[in-house]
């Protein structure tokens, strides 16, 4: 049963803040869904004198695990098409579903806003079930935006979500400008469950069918004029969209893979940088991970671009990608690198169609593995376990543009935790993978709860 969020309380176990101030703590008290006090259990009690304690039977308590690229109602569409309004039987049924190949919609007419809700309906316990409590919506259309908000109206909405609507630039940047502007809101209206995000921009194409733009061309287009890969908005176009977007308050989340887009999109907000200034908008490169360049790194970083990667991405890709572009490509999403170089970097699945477990990406980013391979995939790159757990608390937050307000446990910030069966920072990656959530709270309320 869901505790009223409103109701005070105080919750006793290993805790693990994502704060590094005070990385660890004994206990941490929450009012009205917002923690107001974290450190030793007397120090938590004395907080709120009067609250009850909760100690969840778990290893460690971290902060809720948030997704910054996922196909939210894609996913819950899928899991409807495969189950009914019945749902799955099982997480271990959810993700076997939600994992097979196909679309995630077969019908011959688009879902209904009856769909869509019960869609989302049986999405959000199987996403709570692994921790999650958040997620961002990439390229969200009319549609699917309107049932996020039928969904938040009704009180049905139990996942924090950040929509980016996706407008048709296929007329260029004017008729898009146009549109937005006619929509009469901003990035950032709404609250804390549903907020608007940034606006979602597709520059180039994939790198699994050889449509990401590279510096070189592509080695089976050798021959080809256009073998670097698609450029699907022209400089002026995107440059002109973009200065719009900075100027009106509108984030950016822009899907690029190759190096060469990379290079493209980052030149241009360069040059948007030097009329407006993009630090703290939220920019966002989506993906990323094919040969991006120091320069790139320490250019995002200048601007205060974000990045959000998927290692669910390079899981399933990283063979097949070194097949074709020999051993460079086994450098793909370097996820330690953008780090470094001192970008924030949010975790994510780009699920439906990469697997959208948080606990294969936590994994995957601590060892590198890929399907298929032999070994590790540039094992220098691999996270250590907390800057693998801040992929998918801090830098997801960010992405999210909630920095501050959600993914991590200090005072003031959103009381959003899961209790896990290991510690993720003191565990091996294996065990990780394999870890179960207890419990998971959005605001101070339960939203999930083991079975025996």
């Amino acid at each position: 049963m869901a505790k009223d969020p409103a109701s005070p309380q105080v919750i006793v176990g290993n805790v693990i803040t994502m704060d590094p101030e005070r990385p660890r703590a004994e206990a941490f008290a929450v009012d009205a869904g917002t923690v107001v006090a974290v450190g030793t259990e007397a120090e938590a009690r004395a907080a709120l004198p009067t609250a009850p304690v909760h100690a969840p039977e778990a290893a460690a308590i971290v902060p809720g695990l948030i997704d910054s690229h996922l196909h939210m109602q894609w996913a819950g569409l899928k899991l409807l098409e495969a189950f009914g309004e019945a749902g799955p039987p099982s997480l271990a049924a959810a993700f076997t579903a939600l994992e097979a190949d196909g679309r995630h919609w077969n019908g011959d007419a688009d879902p209904t806003l009856a769909e869509r809700l019960a869609a989302l309906r049986l999405i959000q316990p199987v996403l709570h079930g692994v921790g999650m409590v958040g997620v961002v919506d990439p390229a969200v259309v009319p549609a699917e935006m309107s049932a996020y908000v039928a969904a938040h109206n009704r009180g049905e909405l139990t996942m924090r979500v950040v929509p980016m609507p996706h407008p048709d630039l296929t007329g260029g940047a004017d008729p898009a400008i146009a549109a937005l502007d006619g929509i009469g809101a901003r990035t950032g209206l709404g609250d804390e469950t549903l907020r608007l995000g940034g606006v979602k921009v597709y520059f180039d194409g994939e790198g699994k069918n050889s449509t990401a733009l590279r510096r070189e061309p592509w080695p089976e287009k050798a021959d080809d004029p256009d073998g670097r890969g698609w450029q699907r908005l022209p400089n002026e176009e995107f440059r002109k969209l973009s200065a719009w977007c900075a100027r009106e308050g509108w984030s950016m989340g822009v899907h690029v893979v190759g190096g060469a887009g990379i290079d493209g999109v980052l030149d241009a907000w360069l040059a948007v940088d030097k009329e407006t200034p993009l630090a703290g908008l939220g920019f966002t490169l989506i993906h990323a991970y094919l040969e991006p360049s120091p320069a790139n790194m320490e250019l995002a970083a200048k601007l205060g671009v974000l990045v959000a990667a998927q290692p669910s991405i390079h899981w399933n890709n990283g063979v097949n990608l070194e097949a074709r572009l020999g051993p460079g490509a086994r450098e793909i999403n370097p996820m330690a690198a953008w780090i470094d170089a001192g970008v924030a970097v949010g975790g994510g699945s780009d699920g439906p169609y990469f697997p959208m477990d948080p606990r294969l990406g936590l994994w995957q980013a601590r060892t590198r593995e890929v399907a298929g391979g032999d070994e590790p995939q540039a094992p220098e790159l691999v996270l250590d376990a907390a800057a693998a757990l801040a992929l998918y608390t801090t830098g997801s937050a960010a992405v999210s543009l909630a920095a501050g307000r959600r993914g991590a446990l200090t005072p003031g910030q959103a009381a959003d935790w899961v209790a896990l069966s290991v510690d993720p920072l003191l565990a091996d990656p294996a065990a990780v993978r394999k870890m179960t959530a207890v419990e998971t709270a959005v605001g101070g309320t339960t939203v999930h709860t083991a079975t025996a």
